[in-house]
């Protein structure tokens, strides 16, 4: 029994949380509440006409008979004036004492109201007649005749008017109920084909699993807001199917790329373990050394990509000479002397994190060295009208083929897969720079050199001043 009960706890639960429940319960209430002010306008206007038409009809009778008294007294009525019919129930004429003077049969022995001056008019509500429980509406109008002032009251029964209005109300009591239940079942009929469209979604989605995101759910094509669910659902699953694949092309080339320097270190150190024999200066200069240098090069990498994955690349913004990035670049490639440089350089500050550009302008370089022929340039312009600043590395290589100019910006690209990893290139060089670039609100873009290979370019869109107009160049 206990089990039982749960359960049928649980079913109301489930039945009256749901949106088509809550929908179908609210539109219920809200008709319900319509309906009655509806219902009790009806009524009060219903009992207010009936009330006006009871009075049309005493007043037009009391104003007859006030004409012919005037005119004629109490002797000029004849007893045709003094009948009831349809619309009135009593008739009286109340002389100044209060005495009833003339009236319908039955109603002469006490007054329906106090009597009038002359020229007056009442109009009673709830008047009774002596004992007699009955309720009027009644109009008096006081009258001077020939033999002195008397009061004519005209009155209609209120109990036709109030059966009338109770009979209507029955009548809405007994209807509206059923327009509600009619209400009801029509909307949580309506509100369901509505919703089932997303129960449809939600059913499908529920099986998509993160192994899986290439499935879709299906759009009905309405145009409503539905469709735009589905097509909006459908969009997040193609963005969280492109992120599980780059992140675990990411893992996997990142792993790859930790195994290479890694599988160098261990073997070296199991081969002197098992040896017993110490690993010479030689082998640590040209081989550990440079490894574990890669190694840690690549793990800082990592990490700089992997918080930009998370909140973006921080900045500690602070007023940069960015010529004078360029120029100490310029100098440690000259010194390396595998190239010529040539530099054009304008007197450039922005507004940025000095640490971050250097390592952007450092990438940039070390890619463009690694594959120059014989010389390479760099350009560093001030545009004034834009706000914004460029930096240009270009390199006489073999270029880099146009399908490719933004692809080599992803992780883990490298156009040269046989190109010695000791030599770094472990395509994440153009990642940084790209990350770097877009957290100061810059692009980078890669074009064709003058001089016969890459061009690569970032844009600085930061708080750019040219601080002396004369250009530089350093030969």
């Amino acid at each position: 029994m206990m089990d039982i009960a749960r359960s049928s706890r649980a079913f109301l639960r489930r039945s009256t949380t749901g949106v088509r429940a809550r929908l179908t319960i609210l539109a219920t209430l809200l008709s319900a509440v319509a309906l009655a002010c509806a219902g009790g306008l009806m009524l009060l206007v219903l009992h207010q006409s009936l009330l006006n038409s009871a009075d049309a009809a005493t007043s037009t009778r009391a104003g007859e008979l006030a004409a012919t008294l005037r005119t004629e007294s109490i002797a000029g009525l004849d007893a045709s004036s003094l009948t009831t019919s349809k619309d009135i129930d009593a008739i009286q004429i109340i002389e100044a004492g209060g005495r009833v003077v003339a009236a319908t049969p039955g109603d002469r022995t006490t007054p329906i109201t106090r009597p009038l001056r002359a020229g007056s008019r009442a109009t009673l509500d709830g008047a009774t007649i002596g004992d007699d429980p009955t309720e009027y509406r009644a109009t008096a109008v006081g009258v001077a005749t020939s033999r002195g002032t008397v009061t004519v009251a005209v009155a209609a029964a209120e109990g036709p008017i109030t059966e009338v209005v109770l009979t209507v109300a029955i009548l809405f009591a007994s209807v509206f109920p059923l327009v509600l239940v009619l209400l009801a079942a029509a909307t949580w009929f309506f509100v369901g084909r509505t919703l089932r469209p997303v129960e449809r979604i939600r059913s499908e989605v529920a099986v998509i699993t993160s192994s899986d995101l290439s499935k879709r759910v299906s759009e009905p094509h309405t145009g409503d807001e539905v469709d735009r669910l589905a097509g909006t659902m459908n969009a997040m699953l193609q963005r969280l199917q492109t992120a599980n694949e780059a992140q675990l092309r990411f893992v996997g080339d990142a792993s790859h790329e930790l195994r290479s320097p890694l599988v160098t270190l261990v073997g070296l150190l199991d081969l002197a373990r098992t040896r017993g024999e110490s690993i010479n200066y030689a082998t640590i200069d040209s081989i550990l050394h440079p490894e574990a240098i890669r190694l840690q090069m690549m793990v800082d990498d990592l990490l700089i990509l992997a918080r930009a994955d998370e909140r973006g690349i921080p900045l500690r913004r602070s007023v940069v000479d960015v010529d004078d990035i360029v120029a100490d670049e310029a100098a440690r490639l000259r010194r390396l002397g595998t190239v010529s440089v040539v530099v054009h350089i304008d007197a450039v500050q922005v507004s940025g994190d000095r640490d971050k550009l250097v390592r952007a302008v450092r990438n940039v370089a070390d890619n463009a060295l690694r594959h120059a022929h014989s010389a390479i340039e760099i350009g560093l312009r001030s545009d004034a009208g834009s706000r914004s600043c460029t930096i240009t590395i270009d390199d006489d290589g073999d270029g880099i083929p146009h399908d490719d100019r933004q692809r080599v910006l992803d992780r883990f690209v490298r156009l040269d897969p046989d190109r010695r990893r000791s030599s770094g290139g472990t395509g994440l060089g153009l990642a940084i720079v790209d990350e770097i670039v877009r957290a100061h609100g810059g692009a980078v873009t890669i074009g064709v050199a003058r001089i016969g290979g890459a061009s690569v370019t970032m844009s600085i869109p930061a708080e750019c001043d040219d601080v002396d107009e004369a250009s530089v160049d350093r030969d």
